[in-house]
């Protein structure tokens, strides 16, 4: 009987022992902690960077308006009530309806009916239009939101379906909005590129013009980031701020009487010594989901990142009188302006040096 040379001899593969198995998982746990935030920031450079492209296509259709008309448009209109036409009210569309036209939307921009407020069932095509150049890419509440509009309107109680916009126009420093014949004069203290002019009808008061921006364009804000989101207790609503087509303070404008992104480093439930409530304060200032600041366009068509942390005036110096709309600084005089108010005024011949902000 032969007995084979070769001996087979089972060998038993070891598996990981508890402890290895632990250090494996450690070690992929932190290769995903390293890595994933310079995922989150490389996906955000690319989002932040889409921003600016948004605002550079808006700064060309604001100089293809201005070519046209010599001016830049107004941030409000007024009109008569469909249902009242002895009364005086807003057509309340914005300088994004006025502009689409120049945003290859024209269909937006002929559904108008101009003759009427923008807020009627008769507008109401245009309010649900769609435009996503108006939405920057990091605030993601905003992109293909559409508001159904069941049950609600405004001047005539129809539904008024509507979506949103991610950026706003410059008002300036101070948002002076008259609500009537007499304190009318105050709106020639709106300062910024774009303003609320209209009311009443025959007061000798016109929309900006480029020529008269003593400050430089390259000086001036002309819009920016105003993303769309809630503060916490601040009363807003989910609708409430933002909707594209409106031209009413805190949808398609707002001012830099407080810093970019205040109300977000700002608890909402603290006492703001203003007659402004928390929410409507939040509405009108500037703010993105960036990291850190706002994209801004200027009003040579360049984009400038701002960051939170530029001089500014205190805006808790500053009060405002809703009955009267006046500003007033706290025991007087208004404060100085920092360079961020500095850079929203039109022609308030303040120096601004290249690397301030």
């Amino acid at each position: 009987m032969l007995v084979s040379p070769h001996v087979h001899v089972r060998r038993h593969r070891r598996g990981f022992t508890l402890i290895e198995l632990l250090v494996v998982i450690a070690i992929i746990a932190v290769l995903i902690a390293l890595l994933l935030p310079a995922v989150q920031a490389a996906r955000e450079a690319a989002r932040r960077a889409q921003c600016t492209n948004n605002l550079k296509q808006l700064g060309l259709a604001f100089h293809s308006y201005v070519s046209v008309n010599e001016t830049l448009p107004m941030g409000d209109f007024f009109s008569r009530s469909a249902l009242t036409p002895s009364k005086l009210i807003r057509q309340q569309f914005g300088p994004w309806v006025a502009l689409s036209q120049f945003m290859e939307q024209g269909a937006a921009f002929n559904a108008l009916n101009s003759s009427i407020c923008i807020q009627v069932a008769q507008n109401s095509t245009v309010g649900g239009f769609a435009l996503s150049l108006l939405w920057c890419p990091s605030d993601g509440n905003v992109v293909g939101l559409r508001y159904p509009g069941k049950d609600e309107g405004w001047d005539d109680n129809a539904p008024l379906p509507m979506t949103f916009s991610s950026y706003a126009t410059n008002l300036g420093p101070l948002y002076y909005h008259p609500k009537g014949d007499t304190n009318y004069p105050l709106i020639n203290n709106n300062t910024g590129a774009v303003y609320h002019v209209g009311h009443p009808e025959g007061t000798n008061i016109s929309p900006a013009r480029l020529a008269s921006f003593t400050d430089g364009t390259s000086n001036t804000l002309l819009a920016g980031d105003h993303a769309y989101g809630e503060v916490a207790n601040s009363g807003d609503d989910k609708y409430g701020p933002n909707w594209w087509h409106s031209g009413l303070g805190g949808d398609t404008s707002a001012s830099t009487l407080y810093p970019p992104n205040f109300f977000k480093t700002w608890a909402a439930s603290q006492a703001v010594p203003s007659k402004f409530s928390v929410g409507g304060n939040y509405t009108m200032t500037f703010n993105s989901f960036h990291s850190g600041g706002c994209n801004f366009l200027l009003c040579d068509g360049s984009v400038r990142f701002i960051k939170n942390t530029i001089n500014s005036w205190n805006p808790f110096q500053v009060q405002y009188n809703g009955r009267d709309q006046l500003y007033t600084g706290v025991g007087g005089a208004l404060p100085s302006a920092g360079v961020y108010q500095a850079l929203s005024t039109r022609n308030g011949g303040e120096v601004i040096s290249s690397d301030a902000y």
